[in-house]
């Protein structure tokens, strides 16, 4: 979809797109540990972990609505208006239209009521305890499979991102990982 150039001045936007996988990928393997943790740790090794889940959150959230920002180079609407410029195929262009559309509305309250109230100008109106989390498997982790299947389009390939861990523990494909993610507090019964 992206010609050579558009991948190459857009290229900010994949590598948005990785960081999110890989955030994902350990942040729910943090959550899924809390379960193990809160019968194996002190109570000061939970608040050290319960506030990295907090920033992992703010991260996942941050990457999430950059891909909506104006002003950024990796967002879908900057490439938006760039690709409406260049692609002739009009039925390639409605369909990309409808795809960011789609995404925006969706991501709005999170950009609302998230970013913007509550990272962006601590809004401590309410209560914000640090060991309360969005729900990752309805809110998160839909717009980050949307986020990645429009990042797929533009590229016009699956985007993903491998890291060989070691000899004997092999590569991980967060994009793979992140596929098969859920939250499960118990899930993790050690810290491997």
């Amino acid at each position: 979809m992206l010609t050579k150039s558009q991948k190459d001045k857009f290229s900010s936007l994949r590598v948005e797109l990785i960081d999110l996988n890989i955030l994902a990928c350990f942040y729910i393997r943090k959550i899924n540990r809390l379960g193990y943790l809160l019968q194996n740790s002190t109570r000061h090794y939970l608040l050290e972990e319960f506030i990295s889940l907090r920033y992992m959150e703010n991260g996942l959230i941050l990457h999430l609505t950059n891909l909506d920002d104006s002003s950024s180079n990796f967002s879908f609407r900057k490439i938006l208006k760039e690709t409406n410029k260049t692609i002739t195929n009009q039925k390639l262009v409605r369909q990309l239209n409808i795809s960011f559309d789609s995404f925006r509305k969706n991501v709005n309250h999170l950009k609302v009521q998230h970013r913007i109230k509550r990272i962006a100008h601590l809004n401590f109106s309410e209560d914000l305890n640090f060991d309360e989390f969005l729900n990752f498997d309805k809110i998160i982790k839909p717009l980050i499979a949307e986020a990645n299947e429009i990042g797929d389009f533009l590229w016009g390939e699956k985007i993903e991102y491998k890291f060989k861990l070691g000899t004997y523990e092999g590569v991980l494909n967060f994009r793979e990982i992140f596929e098969t993610l859920e939250t499960n507090f118990y899930g993790q019964k050690d810290f491997v």
